[in-house]
């Protein structure tokens, strides 16, 4: 409750410094035509040195408010900025995290209690990082270094217990691995005006037990390996930004039970969610509406997806499942003061297609075919900054039917983030 208290003194304290410039405006000095105290003009998408110079100088004789400047804004955001994941946004501790690299010069710490998540950054030569996150049932920290040229970053989560013990001159002996248990490996560098990044992860999916006996053996295997790597211009994009990439995943959830006997016996159990995906995906976005203060960027989140499930003894012969699936989003911000910004977005789903068919014992089958919008996701949120420090919060809802209603207020989701920099 106290989190949404203080997002909603935020969001209160931002609309009123906006209605604040608006009236200053309209009270201005009387010597002022109203054609020199005009609304700020949208800039068109792509320009000419010579256009670019003529529009920054009438947009900044068209600024109300003063000096105040969206380059103001620049530094890493936190989670709680850009949760729509347009490629145009400012960088952000999540898509840092993700390019080891471009922590390189970074100098803070960062808090995000609605998330769990704490982050230090400082350079001593080179950038060193720490992050303590959550994954699953355990901690999880991930230590990184960055330099000029390359960075990278090792995730590591623990959740294993191994036991032993003889009673009457029997053994036995078991493990567990809990759910979240982690190790990944992130490498990344610039490439010209590119950068590129490549992530390597094992990742245990649910809680996993394992037992030993001179008559019975289990060994339940229940993870995840993911393997991806991306290209993206957002180093040094203008107005047009795009991410390439790839991933491959082995999700594996099968547990082989052994039987001394006699009789000996080997069971497998394979459960149906067992396959391999490829996601090739590329995500787009531009900039539609911009000057000194404000932008508006509109982009597209797009994947296609291919899922091979595992065979199954009697039970299925293979299921095999692909689709388009696409993401556009709306992404606005616009600094009100030079401490004060606003930010909104809006996203959702779009399921282009996905086929699925499906082989069964005994010359059976079928397929399905599904199109389907998902619901719209909005946030809105605000930042505050002074000197060396920010404050970030956003609050988010789905839109369930009528995208002109208030929020629902039935999954109300609050984020909120500190920076000190240094």
């Amino acid at each position: 409750m106290n989190l949404k208290l203080f997002v909603g003194i935020g969001l209160l304290v931002t609309t009123n410094i906006m209605a604040q410039d608006y009236f200053a405006g309209e009270t201005g000095s009387s010597s002022e035509s109203p054609d020199e105290v005009s609304t700020p003009v949208a800039a068109p998408i792509y320009q000419s040195a010579q256009d670019e110079s003529s529009l920054a100088s009438s947009s900044s004789e068209a600024s109300v408010g003063g000096d105040e400047s969206l380059n103001d804004f620049s530094k890493l955001h936190g989670n709680a900025y850009n949760t729509v994941g347009n490629e145009g946004a400012f960088a952000t501790v999540g898509t840092n995290m993700r390019t080891p690299h471009t922590m390189n010069g970074q100098n803070l710490v960062y808090f995000e209690p609605s998330l769990e998540y704490g982050l230090v950054s400082f350079t001593k030569g080179n950038t060193y990082f720490l992050a303590l996150d959550n994954s699953g049932k355990v901690g999880l920290m991930t230590l990184g270094m960055a330099m000029g040229g390359m960075g990278f970053s090792l995730d590591l989560g623990l959740g294993k217990t191994f036991a032993s013990s003889e009673t009457g001159g029997v053994e036995s002996s078991g493990s567990s691995i809990a759910l979240g248990d982690d190790i990944g490996l992130r490498f990344s560098m610039p490439l010209g005006g590119l950068s590129f990044s490549a992530h390597l992860e094992w990742l245990t999916i649910a809680d996993q037990v394992s037992t030993e006996t001179p008559a019975t053996e289990v060994n339940a295997n229940y993870w995840d390996f993911l393997l991806e790597a991306e290209v993206s211009n957002a180093s040094s994009a203008k107005d047009f930004f795009w991410t390439g990439g790839a991933s491959i995943l082995r999700r594996n959830l099968t547990e082989e039970s052994i039987t001394t006997g006699p009789p000996a016996a080997t069971v497998n159990a394979t459960d149906p969610n067992s396959h391999i995906e490829v996601a090739p995906y590329f995500n787009v976005a531009m900039k539609v509406l911009g000057n000194d203060r404000a932008r508006v960027l509109v982009g597209s989140n797009n994947t296609l997806g291919i899922q091979m499930f595992d065979e199954i003894t009697n039970v299925t012969d293979g299921t095999i499942e692909f689709g388009l699936f696409l993401a556009p989003n709306i992404f606005a911000e616009i600094a009100l003061t030079k401490n004060w910004m606003f930010f909104g977005g809006a996203s959702h789903n779009l399921n282009l297609f996905t086929f699925s068919s499906e082989e069964f014992p005994g010359n059976s089958s079928s397929s399905v075919l599904q199109m389907l919008t998902e619901q719209t996701v909005v946030e809105i949120g605000t930042r505050f900054q002074w000197k060396s420090i920010a404050l970030e919060a956003s609050l988010a809802d789905t839109f369930l039917e009528n995208p002109f209603s208030t929020f629902n207020g039935g999954a109300l989701a609050a984020n909120l983030g500190a920076f000190i920099y240094f």
